[in-house]
């Protein structure tokens, strides 16, 4: 299973001696991983651009990502699991109050490196300056010293990181939605149908909401019921 650091929808590392991880990739790789009775091998990456370069070489074969058009091209995605919103955190240093000053020349908002953002945010702000980052926690330095007025992602990286950066905030606004969902290489045949079937036991049995809720996620566009 691919995974990456500082996110509630992979993986939150424990944070003391035997304290459990938890996250909702995380948690559907072990179950998933128990139903089908096979040892469960979590690989955690600095960042996400990591495990999808994992999946392309063949060296994870499950994660837990937005399931976009690009990705679709090497990746096969079960339904979406979870839909969550896009939009700004803005560091404690900027005095950007309000979504319409993020689009203003000088204005320097970060994105994280292999996100769709280099593609969308380009169109949404277009007078913006845009910063590639390489980590959630490179961002939040750049955040606190005010060499990046903001940062753009999907909410649940926003609040974890607004956690982490203080007087940060995050925008009222949503610029968008990803769609997350299950992947595996798409020279595995036959695991979208198995993966949808597992996603639907999930939701039924109510574990999936249990997932969700032990993560802490924030910013989800829809909830499971």
């Amino acid at each position: 299973m691919g995974l990456y650091k500082g996110t509630p929808t992979s993986i939150l590392q424990a944070n003391s001696v035997g304290g459990e991880s938890r996250g909702i990739g995380y948690e559907l790789g072990r179950d998933l991983s128990a139903k089908l009775d096979v040892k469960y091998s979590p690989v955690v990456f600095e960042k996400n651009a990591d495990v999808l370069a994992a999946v392309k070489k063949g060296e994870v074969d499950l994660v837990f990502t937005n399931a976009s058009a690009d990705r679709a091209q090497y990746i096969q995605f079960s339904k979406t699991v979870i839909q969550i919103e896009k939009g700004y955190l803005i560091g404690p240093r900027s005095k950007i109050n309000l979504p319409s000053e993020v689009n203003q020349k000088k204005i320097k908002i970060g994105y994280s490196m292999g996100s769709n953002s280099a593609r969308e945010l380009p169109e949404l702000i277009p007078n913006a300056t845009l910063v590639q980052t390489i980590s959630t926690k490179q961002a939040i330095e750049l955040l606190k010293s005010g060499e990046l007025d903001g940062f753009s992602s999907n909410k649940a990286i926003l609040y974890e990181m607004a956690a982490s950066t203080p007087e940060s905030r995050v925008l009222p606004v949503v610029i968008g939605y990803e769609s997350l969902a299950l992947g595996t290489p798409l020279n595995k045949n036959g695991t979208t149908e198995q993966l949808n079937m597992f996603v639907n036991e999930m939701i039924a049995s109510g574990k999936l909401k249990a997932i969700i809720e032990r993560s802490g996620i924030q910013g989800l566009a829809t909830q499971i019921k």
